[in-house]
């Protein structure tokens, strides 16, 4: 297969550069020769993938952490309608970021060169997408692949961003998670699910997911599937500081329904829209910051081919 290798030397706190030139051997020696595009700042792997796509490129691999898969899996579609540039194209990811989210909700083997056999033998599923449109001060368009959330979610991908990369797993997202008792407000919002009427919540937290885990290992959404056809909404509502540190322990351990108040749900469509007076609600699609609500998340059902 022509191959594309998107590679972020930033990723896992500059490591991945670092050890770029035996990943890249190890990569020909499995998957045989590939272009390579080391990015050099945020947004190009999207605009790179587009254009290798339009080219004929039948194989694109993500090196770097959930940012980077983020980034290259928003290149599989158009920008302005978000459909499919290249539907036969199959999308790989390594794993070499602080968070490695998306790769936690699938078997992956430690070893590198196993991966990449796994990579080279896969028949390649079809996988879902979530398609996030947003209208806040800054309106947008992307695709997620993982999870996307409204609300403490983006509080803390904010906040991580500005954090040092070298602290590595779970421990940026811990401790912004930590700042958030300080000055989290709830957000009133109106929550709509396909075509229900909206129900009316005050929430901290707003998940729309297609993978299990975010916030570095945070086990968020236990039961969702990558090809269901369906989005996994998580709604956490307000809730004093000292039940937020129990969330906190129990979000690592897969029980956030077991929190008073906390319901889920599975839907095609998600809308929250805050209230005329509410305080702009920050978003994050995959870890990676973007925007505030209103936002719109539809499934985008088999729209994306996945070799892991």
């Amino acid at each position: 297969m022509k191959t594309l290798v998107v590679v972020n030397p930033r990723s896992g706190g500059g490591r991945t550069g670092r050890s770029w030139v035996d990943v890249s051997r190890r990569i020909e020696a499995v998957l045989g020769p590939f272009e390579a595009h080391i990015t050099a700042h945020a947004g190009e792997a999207t605009e790179v993938v587009r254009a290798a796509l339009s080219a004929g490129t039948e194989r694109i691999v993500a090196v770097g952490g959930d940012g980077t898969n983020h980034e290259v899996v928003n290149g599989f579609f158009t920008a302005s309608a978000l459909q499919p540039l290249a539907a036969d194209a199959v999308f790989a990811f390594l794993p070499s970021g602080t968070g490695g989210d998306f790769g936690r909700s699938f078997d992956l083997p430690a070893d590198l060169d196993a991966r990449l056999a796994r990579i080279a033998a896969s028949p390649a599923a079809r996988i879902d997408a979530i398609a996030c449109r947003w209208q806040g001060a800054e309106p947008g368009i992307e695709v997620s692949i993982n999870i996307a959330s409204a609300g403490q979610g983006g509080l803390v991908c904010a906040r991580v961003d500005a954090s040092p990369k070298w602290l590595g797993g779970g421990l940026p997202f811990l401790v912004a998670g930590m700042r958030t008792l300080v000055d989290l407000k709830p957000w009133p919002v109106h929550i709509a699910l396909d075509d229900e009427a909206p129900r009316f919540v005050r929430a901290i937290n707003i998940l729309a997911g297609n993978g299990r885990y975010q916030g570095g290992g945070m086990h968020m959404l236990p039961e969702a599937r990558l090809d269901d056809g369906l989005i996994d909404v998580l709604v956490v509502p307000e809730m004093s500081a000292a039940r937020q540190v129990q969330m906190a322990l129990y979000s690592h351990q897969g029980r956030m329904l077991e929190l008073p108040g906390v319901w889920s749900a599975r839907a095609k469509r998600l809308e929250v829209t805050p209230a005329a007076e509410a305080e702009p609600m920050p978003l994050e699609m995959d870890g990676e910051a973007r925007g505030t609500a209103p936002v719109v998340f539809e499934v985008l059902p088999a729209a994306l081919r996945l070799a892991v």
